[in-house]
């Protein structure tokens, strides 16, 4: 007996006792024997998965490549308020002309019907989308480099973060492998994280951008890493100073250069060429990724002005510090080109 059958004569049998229990008294005992014969066929798990059809009867699914949009109003002119993403489950909440109303997430609004899954069709389409999340139990949640409590920490999440499962381990495991960012991987301990089947829901707006600010924010500290762990000295010093002074003549080139050896020297601000420059809140080139452009292949006066700089010389005395020229400064300095040294 296929499934569909088993269902349509499973509600058929209940209904069919929810009269008896009302005092209808009218059933022969074929009728009867026939209801006990197929609730007899029927299992625990039968019963599990017809309740969780029934309960797609209010539910939505977003069946898209990629996202819908949400929007105020039934309209494809209305405001976007989010997007359901591919997959994306829903609350039905009304429906008109070829528009529907959802909630999901933090996100209320209409989506076209075109692009909605509904009941039975829908509950057969989410059981291929469901994804295993680990869900953060506890804040601040140390993601490893590698399955160990001394592994590096790679960063750390938020109580309630939800991250995606590449390898939940067997049975008893203590660590699980996850997806922290786009095609960055960790582990995190089974004991501080929740890993269970979901779908996903809706996003604001709002959210939406700050995740690609997340994402774009991770992609550039990846880059900065890999640039600092695999760049030379005279390189990376370049690139420095073509991102801060490229348009600046040669003098003043060679003294950006001389302030990164100064504090090199003084030990207040790393020990390396690569700390220095790296160093938190330090140079907002950094920060903000604008010495990638450079990293490459840094303009010859800005590497010879590096090679000068490690070399020992200097043109700025032991000033550790530079800005622009039109601020000003009380304490002992010297202006080249657009910058003041002090």
């Amino acid at each position: 007996m296929s499934f569909i059958s088993k269902k349509v004569l499973a509600l058929g049998a209940l209904a069919v006792l929810w009269v008896m229990g009302s005092g209808f008294t009218g059933l022969n005992v074929e009728m009867a024997a026939g209801i006990e014969s197929v609730m007899d066929d029927l299992t625990s798990e039968d019963f599990e998965e017809i309740q969780a059809q029934n309960e797609w009867n209010s539910k939505v699914l977003a069946d898209v490549e990629d996202y819908v949009t949400v929007r105020s109003e039934p309209s494809s002119e209305a405001e976007a308020v989010g997007r359901m993403f591919k997959g994306d489950v829903g609350d039905f909440v009304e429906q008109t002309e070829g528009w529907t109303k959802i909630s999901s997430g933090n996100v209320e609004g209409y989506v076209s019907n075109e692009y909605l899954l509904f009941g039975e069709e829908a509950y057969n389409q989410a059981q291929t989308e469901a994804e295993l999340t680990a869900t953060s139990l506890t804040g601040g949640l140390r993601i490893r480099e590698e399955a160990s409590t001394d592994a590096k920490i790679l960063k750390n999440v938020e109580e309630g973060a939800k991250l995606d499962v590449v390898d939940a381990g067997g049975e008893g495991s203590e660590w699980v492998q996850v997806e922290y960012a786009q095609d960055k991987t960790g582990y995190v301990s089974a004991e501080y994280v929740d890993v269970q089947y979901e779908l996903g829901e809706a996003m604001t707006m709002e959210e939406i951008e700050k995740k690609e600010e997340e994402e774009k924010r991770e992609a550039l500290k990846q880059q900065l890493e890999a640039f600092k762990a695999n760049g030379d000295d005279v390189t990376l010093l370049a690139a420095l100073i073509q991102a801060e002074g490229g348009n600046q003549p040669y003098e003043g080139q060679v003294a950006i250069g001389a302030v990164v050896m100064n504090r090199v020297r003084s030990g207040r601000y790393g020990s390396t060429i690569a700390d220095v420059i790296y160093a938190p809140g330090q140079f907002g080139v950094v920060s903000n990724g604008t010495i990638l452009r450079y990293t490459s292949s840094p303009k010859a006066s800005c590497v010879q002005a590096a090679q000068e700089a490690i070399n020992g010389y200097t043109n700025v005395g032991g000033f550790t510090h530079f800005k622009n020229a039109r601020s000003s400064v009380s304490s002992d300095h010297i202006v080249i080109g657009n910058h003041v040294f002090y």
